[in-house]
């Protein structure tokens, strides 16, 4: 028994120097560390220990099942890079390179979290279901506009994160998304009024909705989209002019009455959207889990359908145990699909979330494109 702790001890450990910033400085200290939890006196170092594929959870599973009195939460704490260790690699690489120093972030976060692939998000034409919402893990700070905010990601698939949210005043929540998405890209949201984080994310539907109509023209553009609940964009070459007719129509949502969900996109020239919703309500199987600013912009939490992904791909019936899932089987009709059951599963999410989305309006367009003028 002792011989197999020392094997899982050892594959931790070379685990840790893969993939969570062991540094070769650390290692006898880490190893005994480890040892300690499980009772092991004298550990020894084997530095070709084999993990081969697996995944940390596997460890963590593996090491229980040789010492069972073993606590994995604080194994994992003795393994996982302390924070302020993250922040400094996060930062260091952000000065060279964005791309590289996000994927550094997420692919950490998916590490401590044993996220796989079946917990990307899925979906078509911009809209992105997502599951494994998990508990915030290893944050960093951020400059945004003047500030230094604390950014945690959250979901591996389209880089969901949070960002703190020092604002209240609709000219500054519209100034730090204008500035996030400037410096960073992606797409950042929030709801207006209370106190909620931004939530960020790589892309929202919102960007690929058509124009419906537009409503004004000149410095700053505003448009109507083609989307399930009435979405106003406003867009431009001066940053500055976009900012404050963004603000400006926010607040006008605001002394209306109206609830509504101001984002920011860049991809082709900054665009802040008001989007005008409540929160998304369950659907009548709970498909859909709980709603917040991403949401309403196309970028939703469901419940893990990973169960019924197998039988999409198998083409088998329903077992008793997985009917609620029922809504997605009829939708995408139970065929044999393979590989691109995946695909399917987001098609039939998406198809799902989209009405529950029409039903959260807070307004009709005519009000909402009432404001522009106003």
């Amino acid at each position: 028994m002792k011989t197999d702790i020392n094997l899982t001890l050892n594959k931790l450990l070379n685990y840790a120097f893969d993939n969570l910033l062991l540094d070769a400085l650390d290692e006898t200290y880490t190893l005994n560390r480890l040892a300690a939890l499980c009772g092991v006196k004298s550990p020894e170092r084997d530095a070709d220990a084999d993990y081969g594929d697996a995944a940390l959870g596997d460890l963590l599973d593996e090491l229980k099942a040789a010492a069972p009195s073993v606590d994995k939460g604080a194994v994992f704490e003795v393994l996982f890079p302390l924070p302020h260790t993250v922040n400094m690699y996060f930062c260091d690489t952000l000065a060279r390179s964005k791309d590289k120093a996000f994927d550094f972030l997420f692919d950490l976060y998916a590490h401590g979290h044993n996220i796989t692939s079946n917990s990307a998000a899925v979906g078509k034409d911009g809209y992105l279901a997502y599951h494994n919402n998990a508990e915030k893990r290893a944050a960093v700070t951020l400059s945004v506009g003047d500030d230094d905010l604390v950014y945690s990601p959250m979901v591996v698939g389209n880089r969901i994160a949070a960002l703190e949210n020092p604002d209240v005043i609709a000219d500054d929540v519209v100034a730090r998304e204008v500035a996030y998405v400037t410096n960073y890209g992606g797409a950042i949201a929030t709801r207006v009024g209370g106190k909620s984080d931004y939530l960020c994310c790589d892309g929202v539907a919102l960007g690929l909705a058509p124009v419906k109509t537009q409503v004004s023209s000149g410095t700053a553009k505003v448009a109507l989209l083609d989307y399930p609940v009435p979405v106003l964009a406003v867009s431009g070459i001066a940053k500055n002019a976009v900012t404050r007719e963004a603000a400006r129509l926010v607040k006008a949502a605001t002394d209306n009455g109206l609830n509504c969900v101001v984002a920011a996109t860049a991809k082709d020239g900054v665009t802040v959207y008001i989007v005008f919703a409540n929160d998304v309500k369950p659907d009548a199987n709970n498909i859909l889990a709980a709603s917040d600013a991403l949401t309403v912009c196309g970028v939703f939490a469901t419940v893990d359908c990973t169960p019924v992904l197998g039988v999409l791909e198998k083409g088998t019936a329903l077992s008793t145990d997985l009917a609620p899932f029922k809504s997605i089987y009829d939708v995408v009709g139970g065929v044999k699909l393979g590989a691109k059951a995946l695909g399917a599963l987001g098609e039939a999410l998406v198809n799902i979330f989209k009405p529950a989305l029409a039903a959260a309006a807070s307004t009709t367009e005519d009000k909402a494109t009432a404001l522009v003028s106003a």
